[in-house]
């Protein structure tokens, strides 16, 4: 088990998981993802071993995930970092998560 967790924002499309990378950094989640393909995830005190797997820029699903990020960050202060995050350019940096 991991002892410290990162704050991710994940969202859902389609009963499918997804998040993207917002610093686009060489060490980040999303690049230990890519290293390793496995991780954990933490809901309170639950924990769930997840696979991840790096989502091609060209994927249809950009589209859905874009709307997804829109309708779950609302709050005010999201707004800026929601709007960065929809733009083509971290496409490159989405990930899909499957339980395993």
């Amino acid at each position: 088990m991991r002892e410290t967790f990162l704050e991710i924002w994940v969202v859902k499309v389609d009963n499918r998981v997804f998040a993207r990378s917002w610093n686009k950094s060489k060490r980040s989640w999303f690049t230990a993802f890519i290293d390793t393909g496995v991780g954990q995830f933490k809901f309170g005190e639950e924990l769930m071993n997840v696979t991840g797997k790096k989502v091609s820029s060209e994927d249809v699903i950009h589209k859905q995930i874009n709307e997804a990020y829109q309708a779950r960050y609302t709050e005010k202060e999201n707004i800026f970092y929601v709007n960065g995050i929809c733009k083509p350019e971290y496409f490159e940096y989405t990930m899909e998560f499957f339980n395993s």
